[in-house]
């Protein structure tokens, strides 16, 4: 794609039009010709003794009365409004356990041996191995599905694996990557997503063909339901591709964070604005959250503002006009952190300057939100300060960590704040995270802390991470919480060994079997939990999407082949 057709607004001049958030308009305030008008004027000799009638007539009591109720309903309102809420039931939170856990259960024996065993290129170990041919930027395979299997020079694959390293310690083009070398977490690039490379990343590290067709169904699902303005909503019945023609539409009413799981699924898959048959739709997508951007002194704040209060106050109906502002919500950093989040790994995957200013203030809002335990939670830090909380700190350090694979610094002491937070919110010596400090923690909040762990620098031996893998890969996928699931497979991933081994198959069979193959909900999934709700199918469907596609989002953080080389 030429760069002049790559551009993110699509019909419109080059450069996105920023703007900072303002009330604007002007206050429904009488002028002061209208004093002239009042009957009781300042003017009038007598409004001494007019105003002392109107009193002894009996009308004031009502008026007063009236005034002092409709004065605290507005104090309580704006006290319910403006207060930092204590918890908040976002689809994303994962800071409770759902009523239902029930294991996927996959029976191993079904499985065929070659699929928990040996991938698909040769008999190295899953998890530990992946192959990508010769130079990164060589073509290699075909995410297309012409070939199961990519073309390896005519030389078989098992001979490869051992003819890995060159004389010099670099991989010859041509051959086969295959370390375990434990290292550091420096790695965990984004070459796996290269479409040359990604069908070949997945079959060599634990995907199917299956799988890979899975996730072409859900992006192309994705596409049928973005909005003309490119955006996507959880509110399915309101998208004109879609009209309610899919069930369990979600009533979050955040577009950001909607458009940035959608864009997040077709990054992790290797589209982006430049590249794949998505071009189009992922420029969009993109061009949508940088308008949506509020440029602060702080950063690019990419909250979305129509969500920040749904509050309608019926005439008449205080109690009712209470109830309804205790349950009003402020769009938060969960949907910034996912905005953001897709706006960084565009920019790293492409190096497209049109991104590096969005990027870089979004990546800037974050820092300057960050709590002074060094953790983040639903308001940035001068909103409203609290202690940060595990599930909302892990997309912002998953946004910090791609903001350092693309080149935008990162200051050093907010990586050590990082590493303060979390270990304040840990258990059992590291193997285990809280939701906050002194509160109990969950299966998911687990698989987020340690994650962070990983890709803030803690080497695979290290005996808490193995402790808190075995813990986790003593779990089965669950049925109902996808939230866990996405976590718990980058982890285990990462780690490799036997117990990606035994999650591997379960996980990706079951999202490959529940996938809808039905009218208008082909492609997606659904799965009745805590979070789907309010997120709906396009919620789910994102985190089973990114789930398939963990074999290639990020590449290996302990493999030296993938350690970054400052490319």
């Amino acid at each position: 794609m030429a760069p002049e057709q790559a551009a993110l607004r699509p019909g419109v001049a080059n450069g996105p039009r920023l703007e900072s958030s303002g009330s604007g308009g002007n206050s429904p305030l009488a002028p002061p010709s209208a004093l002239e008008n009042l009957p009781y004027g300042p003017s009038s000799p007598t409004w001494i003794s007019r105003f002392a009638d109107w009193l002894a007539g009996g009308q004031a009591w009502a008026w007063f009365s009236s005034a002092i109720v409709h004065c605290l309903a507005l104090i309580i309102l704006s006290l319910v409004i403006l207060a930092t809420p204590s918890s908040e039931p976002l689809w994303v939170s994962g800071g409770f356990e759902t009523a239902s856990t029930d294991d996927v259960s996959v029976d191993l024996s079904e499985i065929p041996s070659e699929a928990i065993g040996e991938p698909s290129l040769g008999p190295v170990e899953i998890g530990n191995s992946y192959s990508l041919l010769g130079p990164r930027d060589a073509a290699l395979g075909s995410p297309a599905g012409v070939s199961p299997i990519p073309a390896i020079g005519g030389r078989a694959a098992a001979n490869l694996a051992a003819e890995a390293l060159a004389p010099t310690g670099e991989v010859a083009a041509g051959q086969l990557e295959a370390f375990a070398n434990p290292l550091a977490s420096r790695g965990g690039g984004l070459d796996g997503r290269r479409l040359e490379n990604r069908r070949a990343a997945a079959l060599s590290g634990g995907g199917t063909a299956a799988s890979e067709d899975a996730v072409e169904r859900a992006l192309a699902w994705f596409a049928e339901h973005q909005y003309p303005d490119g955006g996507w909503r959880f509110d399915l019945e309101k998208c004109p591709g879609c009209q309610g023609a899919c069930r369990n539409a979600g009533s979050h009413t955040s577009s950001t964070a909607a458009t940035g799981l959608a864009l997040l699924s077709f990054l992790g898959a290797g589209y982006t604005h430049q590249e794949g048959k998505y071009d189009h739709v992922v420029s969009k997508g993109l061009y949508y959250l940088r308008e949506h951007m509020t440029i602060t002194s702080q950063g690019g704040d990419l909250r979305d503002k129509s969500a920040e209060l749904e509050l309608t106050l019926p005439a008449g109906k205080l109690l009712s006009a209470i109830d309804l502002a205790a349950n009003a919500r402020r769009d938060s950093m969960y949907s910034h952190g996912i905005a953001s989040l897709a706006l960084t790994e565009a920019y790293a995957m492409t190096r497209d300057a049109g991104l590096r200013e969005p990027a870089e203030q979004t990546v800037k809002f974050i820092i300057n939100a960050q709590y002074s335990d060094g953790g983040w939670r639903y308001e940035p830090r001068w909103e409203g300060p609290a202690r940060g909380d595990m599930t909302v700190s892990g997309w912002q350090i998953a946004v910090l960590k791609s903001a350092s694979l693309a080149g935008i610094d990162v200051p050093y002491d907010v990586w050590m704040k990082i590493n303060d937070f979390l270990d304040g919110i840990q258990s059992d010596g590291g193997a285990t995270y809280l939701y906050l400090p002194g509160e109990r923690g969950t299966k998911a909040t687990t698989a987020i802390g340690l994650l962070c762990r990983m890709v803030t620098g803690w080497p695979r031996e290290h005996q808490p991470l193995q402790r808190g893998a075995v813990k986790l890969g003593g779990q089965s996928p669950q049925r109902n919480n996808m939230y866990f699931n996405y976590y718990a497979s980058q982890v285990l991933h990462h780690v490799g060994g036997p117990n990606w081994q035994k999650w591997n198959p379960k996980m990706r069979d079951y999202l490959v079997e529940s996938q809808s193959r039905d009218g208008h909900e082909a492609g997606s999934w659904y799965f009745a939990e805590q979070h789907s709700t309010p997120g709906g199918r396009l919620y789910t469907t994102a985190m089973a999407a990114m789930t398939l596609e963990v074999y290639y989002r990020y590449m290996p953080l302990y493999q030296e082949s993938f350690v970054d080389r400052g490319r």
